[in-house]
């Protein structure tokens, strides 16, 4: 069985595994085909009995995404999992736009991207997002990996205010469509633009709208699968 799932906020993937395969039998063979972060939301294909042996065909799937990015604040996880520090160096919401402008067709095609230090990714055998958490990265280096990026489309903008270690204050936010290949971190594609513009930055929401030809229109919540 393909199970087209409506990850939401808060879960994480192997929750929503555990809990369809609660629902179906714990002898059941279940699995997911791409893990979205904890805050992120949307697409997550879960398969069941004989069709997790087709597990590898949905990984290599393009994905695409709606990420809202604010400006001038930095975590270490990329993202909002913890609250933010203000850069020294902010910028206008103007600015940001007239920079993106100019540099994100750079971003498009086949590029470099480093694996965020909070991610599941193992290097000798020690999983990244465990050693940053007891802060033990030490000497481990990043891996790097290359990813396709299709398209970055911006779908709006404006400021928004967000809670950071110093209160809350309000900052630039760009929303974009990302399409991309499978394998690529939107964080770090937030990371990556903060550091160009030099003022930092981070994902403050992700929306994962497709998988394949799964679109989120037609995903269900786990509670309305059965």
């Amino acid at each position: 069985m393909i199970l087209n799932v409506y990850k939401e906020k808060n879960w994480t993937s192997f929750d929503v595994v555990a809990k369809v395969r609660s629902m179906l039998g714990r002898k059941r063979k279940v699995g997911h085909t791409g893990t979205l972060d904890p805050l992120a939301e949307g697409v997550l294909i879960v398969l069941t009995d004989e069709d997790t042996k087709r597990q590898d065909d949905f990984m290599t799937m393009e994905k695409e995404y709606v990420a809202k990015i604010a400006f001038g604040i930095t975590t270490p996880t990329y993202d909002l999992e913890v609250l933010p520090n203000v850069s020294e160096m902010q910028i206008s919401l103007k600015e940001v736009k007239e920079i993106l402008e100019k540099i994100l067709p750079k971003y498009i095609g086949e590029i470099t991207q480093k694996v965020p230090a909070y991610s599941a990714v193992k290097v000798k055998g020690k999983t990244l997002y465990k050693e940053a958490r007891k802060g033990k990265l030490g000497d481990i280096k990043l891996p790097v990996k290359r990813i396709t990026i299709h398209e970055v489309e911006v779908l709006g903008s404006g400021e928004e205010e967000i809670e950071t270690v110093g209160g809350k204050r309000k900052f630039p936010v760009i929303k974009m469509k990302v399409r991309c290949s499978s394998g690529s971190y939107i964080r770090s594609l937030a990371h990556d633009l903060g550091e160009e513009l030099g003022c930092g930055a981070v994902l403050v929401s992700l929306l994962r709208t497709r998988v394949g030809d799964f679109v989120v229109g037609k995903s269900r919540k786990v509670s309305d699968l059965f």
